[in-house]
């Protein structure tokens, strides 16, 4: 598979995880999640009830880390209309139409192009269930960048939800 063509499937994949929250930062900072702000995550609450219907885990494994996507069974078709619209921008950069430069993404999306350039591998398995996402490597420390990517993605998550709890 071409590398462009693999990037391009990896953002997709990658928006999939995550969740809304619109968290500001400190000046000049990215969001972690941004889904007013970030090209790829708008696509996430297009059906404003998506979000609260799905639910993901982050898992550490030996080489890398493993995330699972749950989506309720009555939210499947929005779930897939949201990556199809994620796959859109993400082709539309592969094809140069749109310059890397001029896609808004949030700290995740940036990470996770991030890791993708460095080579991660990227398996996506979609399930009647679940979908899950391997990221590994054979490389310690893209190793250790990848569990990183997905502790901040733990902390945010128990951030948002101590958040709505309150």
């Amino acid at each position: 598979m071409k590398k462009a063509t693999l990037f391009a499937l990896i953002l997709v994949f990658a928006a999939t995880a995550m969740i809304y929250s619109t968290e500001t930062t400190k000046a000049g900072e990215t969001a972690w999640f941004d889904m007013e702000n970030c090209d790829f995550c708008e696509f996430l609450v297009k059906d404003p009830n998506l979000l609260e219907n799905m639910s993901w885990e982050h898992h550490d494994i030996k080489n890398g880390v493993m995330t699972i996507t749950v989506v309720k069974p009555e939210y499947k078709e929005a779930y897939l209309e949201a990556q199809k619209g994620m796959e859109g921008v993400a082709n539309k950069m592969q094809t140069g139409e749109v310059a890397f430069t001029d896609v808004k993404m949030c700290g995740h999306c940036q990470t996770f192009g991030k890791l993708a350039m460095m080579g991660v591998n990227m398996e996506h398995v979609h399930g009647e269930m679940a979908d899950v996402l391997l990221m590994t490597s054979d490389n310690p420390e893209t190793v250790k960048e990848i569990k990183l990517f997905a502790q901040r993605n733990r902390d945010e998550l128990a951030k948002m939800h101590k958040a709505e709890k309150k």
